[in-house]
Parts: structure tokens; sequence; C-alpha cells
């Protein structure tokens, strides 16, 4: 079948979706017709037509036709960046993967993710593909028993985006004989993703001898390796296997963020030493550097001592840490009133955007003009914060402006992150 035949089965649901309203914007996104699409959407804001459902119609237009247009190592990253809102935009991302690049490649890696597509067909057609993008779907649909020996071969192939599919295929079906070879690429690997996720597949099969390994890693592991057995050690067929214990040792003797991560996790998984680790991420907030305050302050619960120790950080020096602190303490109704003032004097001088995106995630609308203002922000980032802030807000009129942008990262990036709100 031919690939515009396949947008058009792709395209069909949105059509029947939309119904009339396919024409407009919503026909200018799909033909990525930035300068009709940006003209029919500043009419529909004018209009008062293009409310969230509006919206989220436009949305899915965009989004499709990014799948199926785009090409190249763009194309490519924004496929990836997709998978958190992949159900709206799975006719396209079927549709793409039928083709034979590397962006059909990456699509077909999004569909294996949410169980879309069946991993065995792919498994067997690409395992020996010349391609490293088509290997390394044949890695990633690496699950089922048959496959796991084939599975350790890829996990030293040359090509990290092979050794990625395999690793991800580990984690979600865990099996006890990948342990040394998962151990080694935990140790060796050059690629920190690819040691993060063989480290926590070793969590995943779990036992005293994986934790003992895991543990014989530390050592010699930097902070952010560190940081990832910490998460290997509280997956839940770790814990109970020594994961814990080791756990205990890390957060009563070690420092730096792997430590207060240890707490953290030793706060949420175990009761009876709940209060004790709240105590130590207490102490985190108000003695840390502001790596681990900001840790701290995201991990600890609002109890005992926690929100005292986050009102001696509402003044701290480090805008990020003030930010975060205050944010938390919206979360108590009896700090909320007062933590909002500081956040809105706080964003009258804001650099970085933090208070404002606070603000918008708590709902108050006092930020909403200064938001709409960074719509038209040289930088690509800002404007992107700032279209997901005003999506936070439940400001899809305004938003929508950047479903036209110049930039393809930013139609992107706000599409999806309208196609996954509520």
């Amino acid at each position: 079948m031919r690939d515009s035949a396949l947008w058009l089965l792709g395209l069909a649901p949105l059509v029947f979706a939309t119904g009339c309203a396919s024409s407009g914007a919503v026909n200018a996104a799909l033909k990525s017709d930035l300068g009709t699409l940006r003209q029919s959407i500043r009419e529909e804001q004018r209009t008062g037509a293009l409310d969230q459902s509006r919206a989220k119609k436009i949305a899915r237009a965009v989004a499709e036709r990014e799948v199926y247009a785009g090409t190249g190592p763009g194309a490519v990253a924004r496929i990836r960046s997709l998978r958190a809102c992949s159900s709206p935009v799975l006719p396209a991302l079927e549709a793409r993967a039928e083709r034979q690049d590397e962006a059909a490649a990456e699509a077909a890696l999004v569909l294996l993710a949410a169980h879309e597509l069946s991993p065995e067909a792919l498994a067997s057609r690409y395992e020996d593909a010349d391609s490293g993008a088509w290997r390394a779907v044949a890695a990633r649909a690496s699950v089922a028993p048959e496959r796991f020996a084939r599975r350790r071969r890829y996990y030293v192939d040359p090509d990290q985006r092979v050794r990625r599919g395999a690793l991800e295929a580990a984690v979600e079906a865990p099996a006890s004989l990948d342990e040394a070879a998962l151990l080694e690429a935990a140790r060796l690997d050059p690629d920190a993703m690819c040691r993060s996720l063989a480290t926590r597949a070793v969590g995943a099969i779990g036992g005293e001898h994986a934790v003992r390994s895991l543990v014989d890693l530390w050592d010699r592991a930097d902070e952010d390796d560190r940081f990832n057995l910490v998460e290997a050690f509280g997956d839940r067929r770790a814990f109970k296997t020594g994961g814990e214990g080791e756990l205990l040792r890390i957060a009563d003797s070690e420092h730096g963020v792997p430590a207060v991560a240890a707490r953290g996790e030793l706060a949420r998984l175990d009761e009876t030493r709940a209060a004790a680790m709240t105590n130590l991420l207490a102490r985190d907030i108000t003695d840390g550097s502001a790596d681990e305050q900001e840790l701290a302050i995201q991990m600890a619960p609002l109890t005992g001592p926690v929100v005292p120790a986050l009102k001696t950080r509402v003044h701290d020096a480090d805008p990020t840490v003030r930010v975060a602190a205050l944010e938390r303490l919206l979360e108590l109704p009896a700090e909320r009133a007062q933590a909002l003032a500081a956040l809105r004097t706080e964003a009258k001088t804001d650099t970085t955007g933090a208070a404002r995106a606070a603000l918008a995630r708590a709902h108050d609308a006092s930020v909403e003009p200064a938001l709409v203002k960074e719509l038209a922000a040289p930088g690509w980032q800002e404007r992107r914060d700032a279209g997901v802030s005003l999506i936070s807000l439940g400001d899809y009129t305004h938003a929508a402006t950047l479903l036209a942008d110049d930039d393809a990262n930013v139609r992107v990036a706000i599409a999806c992150s309208m196609l996954e709100s509520s």
C-alpha cells in the first residue's frame, strides 16, 4: 500500500471526529500550511470559536501531520517525544511505521512501548537488519523467553539505539539469565541511558544475588549511576531481598543526592522507617546543597518537621529552591494563600519561568497575562514552556497560538501537552 493511502487511513478517524470542522485550522494543520493555520487560529481566537475541544482537534491534526510528514533526525526526536500522548495519534504512527526510514523505526518503537504492535513479528523481521534503527526495533520487541538469548547479544551491539531497545525490553520482561550481561552493561556501557536501563533491569530481576551484585557497583559509580542504583534497590523485586537494607545503609551513611533519594524511597516504601526518614529529609531541606534541597523538597512527605523546614527555604538565595519550597507549601490549605502571594512576587523578577510555571500548575490566573506575552519570546524553549503553563491553567485558546509556531519542536510539544491533558 502506498504511503499516501496509509496516511489517508490514519487520517480517517480524525476526519470522522471533526466532521465539517476538518476545514479551516484543522485542514491547514494536516497540510502543514503554517501561514493558513496561523491565520485560522487567530480568526477562531477572535470569534471565540477556539475552545478546549477545538484546540485539541487542531492539536491532533498537528501531531499527526508531524508524525507522518517529518524526515531526518529532527523527525525521529519529535516522534519519540510523542510517547506520552501516543494514543490519540495511533493511526498516524501506524501509517508512519510502514515506511522504512529511521523515523518509521522510531514510530514502531513508540507503538511497541504502547503495546500496540505484535513484538514477535518485529523481532523476527528485523533481528539481522543492517539498519541500527530497525535492529533497535527488533531488540525492543525481544520480550518473549525464546528471544532472550538473542537479546543478550543486543546488549553489546555497536549502535546505542539497539542497546537501549534491548535494555528497555529487559526492564519490561526481566530474565534471571540476563543478570551477568546486564551488570556488565551497567558497569561499562558508554551511554548513561544504557547504564541506567541496565541497572533498573537488574533491580527488576531481584533476588539476593542481584542485589549483592548491584552493591558491588556502588564504589566505582558516579553520582548519576548511584542515583540509578537507589532506584534499582527500591524496585519491589529487589526491595525485600536486600534492597531495603542497602537503602537504609545509603540513607544513614552516604552523602549527596543519592542519599537523599534513598531516604525518600524509604519514606515512601517502609512505614516503620517513614518518621526517621522524614526527619532526615527535613534536615536535607535545611542544610543540604541546592541539588539535595530540591530533591528533598520534592520527595519529603508533608508531615512532622518538613513544613517548618520548607518555611526556612522560602527566602533561600537560590531561586529554584525558593520556588520548589513555595510550591510544596501550596499543598497545605493553611499555607496556600501566603505561598501564592510569595510566588506572585517571585514571578515579577523570575528569569527562569519556574515561579510562573508553579503558579500555572496551581491554577492561579494572575500569571496568565505574563504567559501570553511569553508566547512571542525569541527562544523556542521559552515559548514552549509558556504554552505548557497556559495549558495547565486551562487556557487552550491562547496556547493554541503555538500550534502554528515556526519551530516544529514547539508545535509537537504543545500538541502533545494538549492531547494528554484532561
